[in-house]
């Protein structure tokens, strides 16, 4: 084999090397991501020319208006701020490695922040470029590492209510657990926060609780510092605690759970709440008298079933079925106005009883 083919190979080795180091990884609701590839996402984002992506990978990184709405794209692609510039200094202080032996460095970024920016550009592509410049300066070398990117309200609310249908909590008994009541109280509550800090990536049951990421998405323990938390986490360890309980317990006695973790689940709990007003907003009161009875089993049976629907008959070939099942009213909409069998294939579930004027109507089942 030739010294060149070996040479190529060598260096395409080594760009899959780089170019694996800079890339992201998501585990669980987790996504870790480096400054190069947040870059590369935002010069796609924003038409940026290919070129120009190669001038920034050499950390060349022009006073441009180009370049200044890049710089915005990628601290709002890493969560280093948001839409309106607020800063969250823990977030990019991830991204640069200070010298060692430089204690003022952080003093400096801020003063730096201060004289190049005004409040009155809060949010722009110009206060996001000086902002990063000043760290660039002033606080330590640029790092290409992937780092962790906090989850957003939306994104921790997701992971919530994937909890909730895990271990089969109500949302009803999530609010009480938030506002009234209190995680450590029950098995289900226990095993729902446990699920909650390994499903957002700061717990596991190997590890126990990962400080810095925990810190970093809800805030460091007003009451404990960083050698107390880590020897009240070891010493619950310790005690041979089931896995629920442990969890539960390192979180409440070890993290400060009403400094840090408790106002991002209230925050959780409104944007749940919120989606489930809106879908109850879609429901609609049908008068009794349009509906009849068909029975779709054929049953002699004059005891009612859950397989007992109601037919309205509508325009064409359109007709609305409902089916009663204790206080729930399901409700469809196939296509076909002839008898059908009823065929459960999933969706949502309208939550209303039915009395003897109305039914509460909503689109919650569909035919197969």
């Amino acid at each position: 084999m030739s010294s060149g083919w070996l040479s190529y190979g060598v260096l395409v080795l080594l760009l899959v090397a780089s170019t694996t180091r800079a890339t992201g990884f998501t585990e669980h609701s987790v996504v870790e991501k480096s400054f190069v590839q947040a870059q590369q996402e935002c010069v796609e984002y924003l038409h940026i020319p290919k070129h120009r992506l190669y001038q920034y990978l050499n950390y060349n990184f022009p006073n441009d208006a180009q370049t200044k709405c890049m710089i915005r794209c990628v601290g709002l692609n890493l969560k280093w701020w948001d839409a309106d510039g607020v800063l969250r200094p823990s977030v990019i202080a991830q991204y640069f490695l200070p010298d060692g032996t430089d204690e003022e460095n952080q003093e400096r970024t801020y003063a730096c922040i201060l004289r190049r920016t005004a409040p009155e550009e809060g949010g722009s592509c110009r206060q996001a470029f000086h902002i990063f410049q000043c760290y660039l300066e002033q606080f330590g070398e640029l790092l290409n590492c992937p780092k962790l990117v906090p989850l957003e309200d939306t994104q921790l609310a997701e992971a919530v209510h994937f909890c909730l249908g895990v271990v089969e909590v109500s949302l009803g008994e999530f609010r009480h657990y938030t506002t009234e009541g209190n995680f450590l109280d029950t098995d289900a509550s226990r095993c729902l926060l446990r699920c909650i800090v390994i499903r957002t990536g700061v717990y596991s049951d190997l590890h126990g609780p990962f400080q810095p990421r925990y810190e970093l998405q809800f805030g460091s323990p007003t009451l404990w510092n960083d050698l107390q938390a880590d020897v009240c986490a070891i010493r619950l360890r310790r005690e041979g605690l089931e896995e629920c309980t442990l969890a539960a317990r390192a979180v409440y006695e070890c993290y400060d759970f009403g400094g840090t973790l408790q106002p991002a689940l209230w925050r959780a709990l409104d944007l749940l709440q919120a989606q489930e007003d809106a879908l109850e907003a879609t429901l609609t009161f049908v008068p009794m008298r349009e509906w009849w009875r068909y029975d779709d089993d054929d049953d002699e049976d004059e005891n009612e079933d859950e397989h007992d629907v109601l037919v309205k008959v509508g325009k064409g070939k359109e007709m609305t079925v409902c089916r009663m099942a204790d206080s729930l009213v399901e409700i469809a909409t196939p296509t076909v106005a002839e008898k059908r069998t009823w065929k459960d294939t999933g969706g949502y579930r309208a939550i209303g009883n039915a009395d003897g004027n109305s039914l509460v109507a909503g689109m919650v089942k569909r035919w197969k």
